[in-house]
């Protein structure tokens, strides 16, 4: 572990470029940096969960402290998945830049900066969740990466993760992304799509699951910021003019009802990560745009639970991560 250092997140100036995005023309223009800082942590309660403040409403899911232990879980996940990989773009050594997008709790942007010493990593994020002391090398700052970017440099590598649901325009955020990156850069999202898979007919005997799918479908078409998309990033990045686009996509079981150790594992551990995220995906995208009540959300989700329990559903999950040159 490299040394460490004491960080907090930085906000927007009062004069950024964040005010003049059309899509943020509600912000006051008399708003002071601190009165900003303060409506960062001005944090919004709902069902029992906590949610971000910075850009209300904008970000579907909790970042209380169940929510962060759940993205820790998540990045585990993805690291086993990828054989204990961060990523798999082919970095070159020198790597002085790297931005991690939607960072969530700044696990990944902090073990990167572990793994480059010599880059300055920088995760931005709707919530300040991220710890106080970090690497020396690595920074955070309050940002959403839907509006226009007030970067003063280009990165050499941007990271995303998890970003299905948080997303209104697609072409818009590759787009910026390729435009924020030093040539020959590298931009990659590693992402699970909201879907219920099998090699056998176990994936249609999971009828909670599938129902459970389909209802956030509909719901986050209904927030505009749509599920289960994963499959469009490699030609949406081509579209973005990316060039060497690479898809690689990894099975990771719902339970770990899989033989090979490796599978086993990842079931075991998404199993867990399901558990909790149920709530955190339903909750607020099924009350505020289905019109459900939370003891409807909480009935479907004991059938949900039954099933992630069933060792004989062969049902996993899609990673997919996308990874493009420019």
């Amino acid at each position: 572990m490299a040394h460490l250092s004491a960080s907090r997140p930085i906000v927007p100036e009062e004069d950024s470029d964040l005010y003049n995005d059309e899509d943020y023309a509600s912000a006051s223009s008399g708003s002071t940096t601190s009165s900003l800082a303060s409506s960062v942590i001005n944090y919004q309660y709902e069902n029992g969960r906590r949610y971000h403040a910075y850009r209300e409403g904008e970000y579907m899911f909790p970042n209380d402290e169940r929510e962060q232990e759940r993205l820790d879980l998540h990045h585990h996940i993805c690291k086993l998945a990828l054989g204990g990989a961060l990523y798999r773009a082919p970095l070159e050594p020198g790597v002085k830049k790297i931005l991690d997008l939607g960072t969530g709790t700044g696990v990944w942007a902090i073990d990167m900066a572990d793994e480059f010493l010599e880059a300055i990593v920088t995760g931005t994020d709707l919530s300040p969740i991220q710890p106080t002391w970090v690497p020396p090398n690595c920074r955070f700052e309050i940002d959403d990466f839907e509006l226009r970017w007030n970067f003063s440099q280009s990165f050499d590598y941007i990271h995303m993760r998890a970003i299905e649901g948080s997303v209104k325009d697609f072409n818009r955020l590759f787009k910026q992304a390729h435009d924020n990156l030093t040539p020959g850069g590298w931009f990659e999202i590693c992402d699970f799509p909201v879907g219920v898979f099998s090699d056998d007919d176990t994936a249609e005997k999971a009828t909670n699951m599938q129902q459970w799918r389909e209802l956030l479908v509909e719901a986050s078409g209904k927030f505009g910021k749509q599920f289960s998309v994963a499959n469009n990033y490699k030609q949406w990045m081509t579209d973005a003019g990316f060039k060497n686009v690479q898809e690689e996509i990894y099975k990771v079981p719902f339970s770990p009802w899989a033989k090979e150790a490796k599978l086993k594992d990842l079931g075991r551990y998404h199993q867990a990560n399901m558990m909790e995220a149920l709530e955190a995906y339903s909750l607020a995208l099924m009350t505020r745009f289905l019109g459900w009540t939370v003891e409807d959300v909480q009935v479907l989700l004991v059938g949900v639970r039954k099933e992630l329990l069933d060792r004989t559903l062969h049902i996993y999950s899609r990673l997919y991560v996308v990874y493009a040159q420019k």
